[in-house]
């Protein structure tokens, strides 16, 4: 599409489905997901939580049946789903970031295998774990927790290892994606990798025109964009930028540079205009925040609503000292009353031409490999979405700490009420 086609490049990818494959826009209506801001990842407050999903479900809803008498062998056939070896149950509760496919996504699987479908929100992980905890895993069928979240969620009982045998497309992931998973070690795994990215420092060149190459973390302690800055409203991701910019692992559990990174952000705080993981993007493409700490898509969603003539003024990098990566992912709950069904949901979203028709809408790299021959080539060549080698060095996955998160929790709390 030409930039003076007067559309933008994301309205164009979302109303056509394209790059090549099956344009799921044809089957939305309702699903009621989607949406234009504020496309996933890790995120510590503020969105709508939904319904509750799945507490409506009885067993006997959920009986399963042959996956060959229900769905439509042509939308299977369109897409290159398999047919399953396993009956499906008739219903599957899912809990799922805001915004974190196409509108469409989820009717293509309803009329692909003949499974009715509710999707319930959250907006941090600390929330969706807080809500499993509260009313019990049997509530939602598949949750997609962040990466050091599997891991609490291994040690809390709340989730069931995957079969992979019922997750076909397994395969289609790269193998560093597939085969290493620090945060779901073991013989067992637990989750799917989804999609993953990275936290660092997104800007407006015309509302701050001086920030330009790749700053450190230091821009977002300076004077000159006191009130016009944020930082995500996230705990281990804010202080993890202070830690980084200390020269400290994000995952420290030493007391003393937990200390000082919490100092650091109390000194930043009064130049803050907010803490906030919504709208990210809006906030850069508007110009109300800028520089501000996000994460890797909300900037790119920004960048390409504002793109024209071969540019935009939006620019995302992770700062010299590094920062985060991180992989969202796909587990089956421990009580789960329709698995069958969910693991089926994770093989789906795992298909080459369905991953690669979110990936085109998030602008977040995806770890499959086989989805890669139909995500748009403007996307896979940039560095600041797909990093290189040297960038990647500088980034860790946020890691359970164990003991160490009530210094972490402590911190927070002194910054926020500070």
């Amino acid at each position: 599409m030409n930039p003076e086609d007067n559309s933008t490049r994301r309205t164009f990818l979302k109303a056509t489905g394209t790059v090549g494959v099956g344009g799921i826009a044809g089957l939305a209506g309702c699903t009621g997901d989607g949406g234009d801001s504020d496309s996933g990842g890790d995120s510590g407050s503020g969105g709508d939580s939904g319904g509750d999903g799945g507490e409506e479900t009885t067993e006997e809803q959920n009986t399963a049946t042959p996956q060959e008498d229900r769905g439509d062998a042509s939308v299977r056939e369109e897409y290159g789903l398999p047919e399953l070896d396993y009956p499906l149950e008739d219903k599957l509760n899912v809990f799922q970031w805001t915004d974190y496919w196409p509108s469409g996504t989820v009717e293509v699987f309803e009329k692909a295998y003949g499974v009715d479908v509710s999707v319930s929100n959250y907006a941090s992980n600390e929330e969706m774990f807080n809500k499993l905890k509260a009313g019990g895993t049997g509530q939602f069928d598949i949750v997609f927790p962040s990466d050091y979240m599997v891991n609490i969620m291994v040690s809390q009982d709340l989730v069931q290892p995957l079969d992979t045998g019922k997750i076909p497309h397994w395969e289609n992931l790269e193998p560093m994606w597939r085969d290493e998973a620090p945060y779901d070690p073991g013989e067992e795994r637990y989750s799917a990798p989804y999609f993953w990215g990275t936290s660092g420092v997104a800007w407006n060149s015309e509302m701050t025109p001086d920030i330009e190459g790749t700053p450190s973390w230091e821009v977002m302690w300076d004077e000159q964009y006191e009130g016009q800055m944020t930082m995500l409203n996230d705990m281990r991701e804010t202080i993890g930028a202070a830690l980084k910019y200390l020269g400290y692992s994000l995952n420290t559990t030493d007391e003393a540079e937990i200390e000082e990174a919490k100092q650091l952000l109390m000194d930043q705080k009064p130049l803050l205009l907010t803490y906030s993981s919504v709208s990210r993007a809006a906030a850069l493409q508007n110009q109300e925040a800028s520089p501000l700490h996000c994460w890797s898509g909300d900037a790119f969603v920004a960048y390409w609503e504002l793109y024209e003539d071969g540019d935009s003024p939006i620019s995302y990098v992770v700062p010299q000292e590094g920062g985060v990566v991180w992989v969202d992912t796909a587990v089956v709950t421990k009580e789960a009353k329709s698995p069958n069904a969910a693991h089926a949901f994770a093989n789906f979203l795992l298909n080459a031409k369905m991953n690669a028709e979110i990936a085109n809408y998030l602008y977040y790299p995806t770890p499959n490999a086989a989805a890669k021959e139909y995500v748009d080539e403007a996307a896979l060549n940039n560095p600041a979405i797909y990093p290189p080698e040297d960038v990647f060095e500088q980034l860790e996955f946020i890691e359970n700490v164990g003991q160490a998160t009530k210094l972490y929790s402590e911190a927070w709390t002194e910054i926020q009420n500070a």
